[in-house]
């Protein structure tokens, strides 16, 4: 059973209330996963029936599936990586803050928390983080002041779409 903060997610999503990287992140989710993509149909539904949100809540829906389609069809050969100082990859991704990363096999990011929400989409080989093993197509909320410590998981390199919420202004001290 999925979680009340995966729903809120996705209904956030379908309201468009998201961020532009948290948006491309739950199209990524919705394209590779059919159970989200029924979810999000069903939300949708309830945005439609109880009309409570902006007129233009899908269009800014699937905003992002053009992108979501090329990152979820990519075989990241010619991605500009860059490694970061724990010696986890990664490649800036659009305009905003969103970034793929890149863990090889064995390899583990340090363990760290977050003080936003943080969206993790799996688009290539599997990772384990100590809340759970995750491959293609899964979607890992890191909320605030969980902390975890993402690791590639058997023998294949592991490519996530990484997105985090914006700091709220009042955090920013």
């Amino acid at each position: 059973m999925k979680s009340d903060a995966y729903h809120a997610f996705l209904l956030d999503h379908v309201s468009g209330a998201l961020s532009p990287d948290m948006s491309l992140a739950a199209e990524l989710h919705g394209l590779l996963c059919p159970q989200a993509r029924d979810i999000m149909a069903v939300w949708g539904c309830a945005r439609d029936a109880i009309g409570l949100w902006a007129n233009d809540a899908r269009d800014v829906e699937h905003a992002y599936l053009p992108e979501a389609l090329e990152l979820s069809q990519s075989t990241f050969e010619t991605v500009p990586w860059k490694r970061g100082l724990s010696g986890v990859h990664y490649a800036k991704r659009g305009a905003g803050k969103g970034k793929l990363m890149r863990l090889d096999p064995g390899q583990s990011a340090p363990e760290h928390g977050h003080s936003a929400l943080e969206a993790t989409v799996v688009l290539e080989g599997e990772f384990e983080d100590g809340h759970g093993c995750y491959k293609r197509g899964d979607l890992v909320l890191g909320r605030p002041g969980m902390t975890h410590r993402p690791s590639a998981h058997g023998d294949q390199m592991c490519i996530c779409y990484v997105a985090q919420e914006p700091t709220p202004f009042w955090r920013l001290s």
